[in-house]
């Protein structure tokens, strides 16, 4: 049994904004290990910064949105704040949060058993295809090798 297949459905009030829908992938990957240590939000916050999506968001406004998603994460569990997260993520962003997640994961060089169950959902669940997803880690691991 996976994380979803307890997780009661989102409702139509359960959405969030395409920012807060990646965000919340990214914080669900650092979170299934059970706790998410500053460094980790530090790395999550570097990487989202970078990105088109949040631009012109300060590091204040993205602590803000964490801190709402972390509050969804304690309520709903991992699978719940995956469900509202795809439910609100736009379809051209699931390939690109799956790769986010990958490389969140493997960050630190070893993928816990935890993470790997999780990145082997969000595959089902974001709809990213065998070959799509193979291709996103095997760069993610070239590119955490250094």
């Amino acid at each position: 049994m996976g994380f979803f297949s307890s997780s009661k459905p989102p409702s139509s009030s359960d959405t969030f904004s395409k920012q807060e829908a990646f965000l919340a992938i990214a914080l669900a990957t650092s979170a299934v290990d059970g706790s998410i240590d500053e460094t980790e939000a530090k790395g999550m916050f570097a990487y989202l910064l970078q990105m088109r999506m949040f631009d012109g968001y300060s590091q204040k406004q993205l602590s803000d949105l964490f801190k709402k998603l972390v509050t969804v994460l304690q309520n709903e569990g991992v699978g719940g704040l995956v469900a509202i997260a795809k439910s609100s993520l736009p379809d051209e962003l699931r390939e690109t949060a799956f790769a986010c997640a990958v490389d969140i994961a493997l960050a630190d060089g070893v993928i816990e058993e935890s993470e790997k169950d999780l990145l082997e959902e969000l595959q089902q669940v974001l709809e990213v295809s065998e070959e799509v997803g193979s291709k996103i880690l095997e760069v993610i691991m070239i590119k955490n090798r250094g």
